[in-house]
């Protein structure tokens, strides 16, 4: 997206973005909570990587999903966002700072990590459940679908 872009159409962009992001992940609600989640809107996340404007628009997006959470509460909608618009904000980073085909994907593995560990996080703190087990449970979708996300969606636009 050119930076001459109108503020409403970038806000426009984002707001359909988001709104995707929702919509896929809760097309998959039953397998998009818990310790084995797989939200097919986590495959849009690299879009960050050349739009940063659609960043607040995933934080935004984990909000509306998780007020269908089981878990739903503070962390699940104020921890959560926030760890995915730093990670969002980490992606762009990492994928500008190292440049090419290697940095968009580095960029969107360590937005697969990050989000993990933020779930992993939460599920230890709500569910119980041991820190690295969630972890790597969630770890195992988060880096296929932006690893995916990442080839089907930057590499191609």
């Amino acid at each position: 997206m050119s930076q001459g872009q109108s503020p409403a159409r970038r806000v426009a962009i984002a707001g359909v973005v988001g709104a995707l992001y929702v919509v896929l992940s809760l097309a998959v609600a039953p397998i998009a909570f818990g310790p084995v989640q797989f939200r097919v809107g986590e495959a849009l996340k690299p879009l960050v990587i050349k739009y940063p404007v659609v960043i607040p628009a995933f934080g935004v997006g984990t909000v509306i999903i998780n007020l269908f959470s089981p878990f739903a509460g503070a962390l699940e909608l104020a921890f959560m966002p926030l760890v995915d618009v730093t990670g969002g904000v980490l992606c762009y980073l990492v994928a500008r700072g190292i440049g090419g085909a290697l940095g968009t994907y580095l960029a969107s593995l360590l937005y697969a990590l990050w989000t993990a560990a933020g779930v992993g996080v939460v599920l230890t703190v709500v569910a119980g459940l041991p820190y690295l087990a969630a972890f790597a449970s969630v770890a195992v979708s988060e880096i296929i679908l932006l690893l995916l996300g990442n080839a089907l969606l930057v590499r191609r636009i």
